[in-house]
């Protein structure tokens, strides 16, 4: 097909109207346009026809698109052919595959544009022209390589060939660049995509806090406190990236799941709740989970509430998972929680009461880490830091010493508790058990 202007194009399809319009599609782009309205005829056509382009439905009466195109392959005189299957019912990627693998070069999708037709088809002749010059300049070449008397002329034309080939390398030696500059500012849009996205969960987000600061008997902005307070916590523990930015859309979506209870027992004492009320809150999270994993891109956020209320020790809710088990931006955000609660609370005590609350729990509630990590956030010392006392190694501690705080392994377990006086039994334990599972690096010493 030496010349795009001429090319021949061969349209099949059952449905009439569609013809119609593809026919206009093609209008004024200098086409011979020959249609059929089944694959019988249009093997008949094709045959006598010699299309440079073949464009079928998949789904016809009779003969469909796919055994068409195989009759098509199977005529000698056809097998250069393009062949572009089209179809309009729900394409899985199964059938593309089978339409490739019966012979054809393309699959379009019904229905397509005007624009994306033209440009598709030009593109295909494109490349069946490309290939009909690759093929001629070979079947030439290997003529004039079998006649020594016509070397000189062969050299000859292969250097005019040469000349054509350079510039049509330069030609797609742009087209590459074209497309790298396509493809970047691809990149670029979905960018914009992505933080389009973010910037609308983040406004989804918004609404549902308000929501929940909207309601009678919810403290106006808790949702925002524990977030800043778990964000803090999360760095002090290295968290960041996508975790952090999960929990802390968890941190304030939180209570979601409270949207479901009255005014009446969102505003009832906790001490006067009944069991059956009691149970009901408890499900609050795994109602919120429910909620927000409906919504792409909070999947994360909704695995982070849903174990709010698990325990340390396997005996929390909904499904007793213990430990590591337990997500860490869950865990987390349960202590902040906790702490923020007991804030409200008119009986919450100081902030050395809240935090020794809290401890209380550690090991068996709340991850005895994370409250570590609140202490060091809050700015305290162990309240028995009253006096002096100084914070050391914790491989540098000596006989007679008295703990000021616990000694945590890494993994957050206690190993001795506050108020410990320090024995040579205990300092080799200390350096046992380091060996086992490494242990925080610093301890306070009461003075």
């Amino acid at each position: 097909m030496e010349n795009m202007d001429t090319a021949k194009i061969l349209y099949v399809d059952d449905d009439q109207d569609l013809i119609q319009i593809y026919t206009r599609f093609l209008e004024g782009e200098d086409y011979s346009l020959k249609t059929a309205e089944n694959a019988e005829e249009g093997l008949e056509i094709a045959l006598a026809f010699k299309p440079d382009l073949i464009i079928s439905d998949v789904a016809m009466p009779g003969m469909d698109g796919l055994e068409f195109c195989r009759r098509v392959r199977a005529f000698e005189e056809l097998k250069d052919v393009i062949f572009m299957l089209v179809s309009g019912i729900d394409v899985e990627p199964a059938d593309v595959v089978a339409g490739l693998g019966a012979g054809a070069d393309e699959y379009l999708v019904k229905p397509f544009s005007r624009d994306e037709l033209v440009a598709r088809i030009g593109t295909l002749l494109r490349i069946k022209g490309l290939k009909d010059r690759a093929d001629c300049a070979d079947n030439f070449l290997q003529d004039e390589l079998q006649s020594r008397d016509a070397m000189e002329a062969t050299l000859a034309e292969l250097k005019e060939e040469l000349a054509g080939e350079r510039d049509a390398l330069s030609g797609a030696l742009k087209q590459v660049a074209s497309l790298v500059d396509e493809r970047q500012k691809a990149v670029e849009r979905a960018d914009a995509m992505g933080a389009l996205a973010s910037r609308t969960l983040d406004t989804c987000v918004g609404m549902l806090v308000h929501a929940l600061d909207a309601r009678t008997g919810f403290k106006r902005g808790h949702g925002a406190d524990v977030a800043n307070l778990a964000v803090s916590i999360a760095g002090e523990m290295g968290v960041e990236g996508e975790t952090l930015q999960a929990l802390e859309r968890a941190s304030r979506l939180h209570e979601l799941g409270l949207l479901f209870v009255s005014d009446a027992l969102a505003g009832k004492n906790p001490l006067d709740y009944t069991e059956s009320e009691a149970d009901f809150l408890s499900q609050h999270p795994a109602r919120a989970a429910a909620m927000l994993a409906k919504v792409e891109g909070l999947e994360e956020t909704a695995r982070i509430v849903q174990h709010l209320f698990e325990y340390l020790d396997g005996s929390g809710t909904p499904r007793g998972v213990k430990k590591d088990a337990i997500p860490l931006a869950s865990r987390i955000i349960a202590v902040a929680d906790a702490y923020e609660n007991l804030s409200a609370w008119p009986d919450g005590g100081s902030e050395g009461d809240r935090l020794d609350r809290l401890e209380e729990e550690a090991g068996t509630r709340f991850d005895p880490k994370v409250v570590h990590c609140l202490r060091k956030c809050l700015g305290r010392k162990p309240e028995t830091e009253a006096g002096d006392h100084v914070e050391m190694s914790v491989f540098d501690v000596k006989p007679g010493m008295v703990l000021a705080s616990a000694i945590f392994t890494a993994k957050g377990a206690m190993l001795l508790p506050e108020n410990t006086i320090l024995t040579e039994e205990y300092i080799r334990q200390i350096a046992r058990y380091n060996r086992i599972d490494s242990l925080e690096e610093t301890v306070f010493i009461k003075g």
